[in-house]
């Protein structure tokens, strides 16, 4: 095994030696440039910072150009200063860019400005010619060729660059210094010689000052210049024209000295070389200085010539070191292509081997593979044959239990039928029968449900085909549920054609689905809501829709509803087989069921059946009537009439005699609730609740001293009820019994986690409830000491829970600081306690065995006897003190309360 991981760490390190090998060389230092325009000067410039950054090497010189556009450098200065580049190169095209610039420094980025200056001083260097000095010159030349007088038409660049700026300034403070030249008129532009051209024309085209020289701040705007006057019919001869650039290609300003169309130029140093000598200096940390002025030269008739052989030699050499770049770099990509070659085809080589190491090991484990899978596959086989005859055993004990059951169930429903039909069973015996009798029914109707089901499992149910009229078997069948549907205040209503609608089909299990939609519909519908039955006709298939304005079903839901054993989060009893069977019974007749909802609005339940059925024989045709059986949709609801008829039976006053406390029972089940209150409500007053979102409701607006509450249930079970009514303030001392037919220790830890105080399994005693129910109510702790300071007092209150122990606390603080006001009520309390005066009274009164007001009394009482014994305050200033309105009545009260006289203490 070490062998083979050594090979496989040996191919890693040569798959990533291969692939870094394959990827390009990586620069030392990248280097941004911001050009502000494109033009022939810049191109040289660019030229040369290429030739430089060659010379260099490790250089990746990254130009770009804003083209005169100021928003444009901007965004390429701040992605230059986004990629982090290890130098910036700017030739701001105006001063507005200095914003970019000074964002770049602040990042740590040297920056070097070139050409032109910003606004800002926060820049690593500058470099650039002497622009002033350049206007000075001009002045000055002009001034010693002029014979007698020089009027001057001075054509500016952009107002807001500083290379017009200062060529600006120092040509027209050094004319003001010569008396034989005199500026007539400053004409601004954009350096272009099309803007030149223009403004030119424009002057000339209106009365203007005479002239006999033009000084350009650049050789394209004198060209224009001399353009619009020739347009004009200027004199050309008595006219003199002068610029700046002096650049050496055709059509430049050397040249056109040359020739004759200018009169003098001035060259604008580009100087690449030195802007990146500049660079290296600042990133190597060698020494540099900040300000870097380029030398330069005026271009007259008399030197222009040896200046124009300069240059060509010049940009020959150029040419012959780009040419040369070019060269090295093809050789260098080549070297590093064979190179990526060589070691690609180690790497290969190298996978090779392995992948011959790796099919021999692949092959010996493949061999042990198929051994130990072929082993696996017969032990396999063994258990699956010994699963299939678990199942098998399972499901015949299952399906005999579910036979065995029968036997006891119709040995209690026939007494009970007999006990129910006989006329001397009245009042509560009666109701108890027909609870047996309702219960039989459900029991045995599950009974039949889970047969049917196994029958489905095993693929022996058949179909029992009859001819019948559907519609009006569906209107029968409706009417079986119509005394239920009254009961809970819901329409129940059937759409179906009056004439004959006659089918073939097994009426018992057409029946069946129908009782079971109508069941669910009847569950899940509020009162004042409508079940609708439709039938329909079409395609020679028959389709029935129960309708409902129920809660509706989720998205979730709907599409897992008639799978096996499934049933909805919030569904409501139900054991999760009912649609699965509908679903199998549809399919029997060659149909299909689904369903359509929305949340809130309700759902719509339909199946498709063929009118006809293959196989069907008259004479086998038994013509039964199906009746429904109604209970299990009567047991469950999702709004239950009974509850709130019987929460409506109890006052809403404050309190109860102390031998019927208010006691609440919460389930889901009908007829569980009723089965409780029998065993409670000759004892205890009783309200009722269907789940515990609805339970929580009453508790917190009634404060019952104790509550019996199931477990499972829908909307919210009952753990999660108890768990919101021991962390409400108001309803946290409240006891709670659960009751589930959860047995296992695990769920009964579940159950006291969330503070339920005692938990009886199902099916249980009523004599168990009612020790249980009893024993609680009167082992409650009860603070019987307050206001005394004593020890005993202190034990009391720390017997209680953390919440009512902070609820006693702020009740302790809140009576003591009103002692003094009387007119402070029960209703003032309650509002600073953040309770109504019913949770008040009832919560202080099961906590302290006092009413509200007993306990103000007792607080007022508790000061007044302190009062008396430590101070020399007679009695009248310390009933009032203490808040009685008179001394007389004082008297009385601390009598009946210390068995002693106020006087007899002081």
């Amino acid at each position: 095994m070490k062998p083979f991981k050594s090979l496989l760490y040996l191919i890693a390190t040569l798959g990533v030696l291969a692939f870094a090998s394959c990827g390009q060389r990586h620069p030392k230092y990248v280097i941004g440039v911001s050009q502000c325009s494109e033009d022939v000067w810049r191109d040289k410039l660019n030229n040369e910072l290429r030739i430089a950054a060659f010379s260099a090497n490790d250089i990746d010189l990254r130009i770009s150009s804003a083209d005169d556009d100021v928003a444009l450098q901007t965004q390429q200065i701040d992605k230059f200063a986004e990629m982090g580049v290890d130098l910036l190169i700017v030739a701001p095209g105006q001063m507005k860019v200095s914003g970019a610039i000074e964002r770049a420094y602040d990042k740590g980025i040297p920056v070097i400005v070139f050409d032109r200056r910003t606004h800002s001083n926060k820049y690593t260097a500058f470099i650039g010619a002497d622009n002033e000095e350049m206007g000075r010159n001009m002045a000055r030349y002009l001034s010693s060729q002029v014979k007698g007088n020089g009027r001057v038409l001075e054509i500016c660049g952009l107002y807001t660059s500083s290379p017009s700026i200062a060529r600006r300034r120092g040509f027209d403070m050094e004319a003001a210094q010569h008396n034989n030249l005199q500026i007539v008129e400053h004409i601004e532009c954009d350096w272009t010689e099309q803007q030149a051209y223009r403004k030119m024309d424009s002057l000339l085209s209106a009365p203007h000052a005479a002239f006999n020289y033009v000084f350009a701040h650049n050789d394209r705007m004198a060209v224009g210049a001399k353009n619009a006057a020739r347009k004009h019919g200027l004199d050309l001869n008595a006219i003199h024209f002068i610029g700046i650039d002096a650049m050496a290609h055709k059509g430049g300003g050397m040249p056109m000295v040359r020739d004759g169309e200018l009169m003098a130029s001035y060259i604008y140093p580009t100087r690449g070389d030195k802007v990146m000598k500049l660079a290296m200096d600042i990133l190597e940390k060698r020494p540099y200085k900040r300000e870097n002025l380029l030398s330069s030269a005026l271009v007259t008739v008399e030197n222009v010539n040896v200046l124009l052989n300069q240059e060509e030699e010049l940009e020959r050499q150029t040419d012959n070191l780009l040419s040369l770049r070019r060269r090295v770099e093809t050789t260098t990509n080549a070297f590093d292509t064979q190179r990526s070659y060589l070691f690609m085809l180690l790497f290969l080589v190298t996978m090779l081997l392995a992948a011959c190491a790796l099919a021999i090991k692949a092959y010996m484990a493949k061999k042990r593979y198929n051994a130990q899978l072929k082993e696996s596959m017969v032990k396999q086989r063994k258990l699956t044959d010994d699963m299939e005859r678990m199942t098998q055993t399972q499901l015949h004990f299952f399906t005999n239990i579910s036979h065995e059951l029968r036997t006891p169930l119709t040995l209690i429903a026939g007494p009970a039928d007999q006990l129910g039909e006989n006329p001397t069973i009245v009042g509560e015996p009666r109701r108890l029968v027909e609870m047996i009798r309702r219960n039989v029914g459900i029991l045995t109707q599950m009974v039949s449900e889970i047969l049917e089901f196994r029958k489905i499992q095993s693929e022996k149910a058949q179909l029992t085909l009859n001819h019948f009229d559907l519609a009006n078997e569906l209107r029968l069948w409706s009417d079986d549920f119509k005394a239920v549907a009254e009961r809970r205040g819901i329409r129940l209503s059937v759409e179906a054609p009056t004439d004959a609608c006659w089918v073939i089909a097994d009426r018992e299990k057409v029946a069946h689905i129908f009782f079971n939609l109508m069941t669910n519909a009847l569950k899940y519908t509020p009162p004042k809501g409508n079940v609708t039955t439709r039938l329909c006709h079409d395609n020679d298939s028959y389709t029935i829709s129960v309708a409902d304005t129920g809660k509706g079903l989720s998205d979730n839901d709907r599409q897992h509803i008639f799978e096996r054993f499934y049933q909805a989060a919030d569904a409501v009893g139900g054991t999760g087989i009912g649609l699965a069977i509908v679903k199998a019974y549809v399919d029997l007749h060659h149909g299909q069921v689904g369903v359509e909802s929305q949340q809130g609005k309700g759902s719509t339940f339909s199946f498709t059946i063929p009118d006809s059925q293959p196989g069907y024989d008259a004479s086998q045709d038994k013509q039964a009537q199906v009746k429904a059986d109604t209970l299990l949709a009567d047991d469950y609801s999702v709004s239950d009439v009974a509850a709130e008829h019987n929460r409506a039976l109890v006052t809403g006053t404050e309190d109860y005699d102390n031998d019927r406390p208010l006691l609440l029972i919460i389930d889901d089940n009908v007829s569980m609730r009723a089965y409780l209150r029998s065993i409670l409500a000759p004892h205890y007053n009783v309200m009722e609740a269907q789940n515990g979102e609805e339970g929580l409701a009453v508790a917190r607006k009634n404060v019952p001293q104790l509550v019996v509450c199931d477990v499972m249930m829908p909307v919210m079970d009952g753990l999660e009820f108890c768990r919101l009514l021991k962390g409400d303030l108001s309803t946290s001392h409240i006891p709670v019994v659960l009751l589930t037919a959860r047995t296992l220790e695990k769920q009964r830890a579940e159950g006291y986690a969330t503070g339920a105080d005692s938990y009886i399994t199902k099916p249980f005693a009523a004599e168990t409830l009612l020790a249980r129910v009893a024993n609680l109510l009167k082992s409650r702790v009860q603070l019987r000491r307050m206001f005394t300071g004593t020890t005993t007092e202190q034990e009391e209150q720390e017997a209680l829970s953390a919440k009512d122990q902070t609820f006693v606390e702020q009740l302790r603080k809140t009576i003591k600081s009103h002692i003094p006001d009387a007119n402070y009520s029960v209703e003032d309390l309650g509002e600073e306690m953040g309770l109504s005066r019913v949770q008040l009274y009832r919560k202080v009164k099961a906590l302290t065995g006092y009413t509200v007001v007993d306990l103000l009394r007792k607080a007022r009482l508790a000061r007044a006897k302190r009062l008396l014994e430590t101070t020399d305050k007679n009695i009248s200033e310390v009933a009032y003190e203490v808040g009685f309105s008179t001394p007389s009545y004082f008297a009385k009260r601390f009598k009946e309360e210390y068995g002693v006289k106020p006087g007899e203490v002081q």
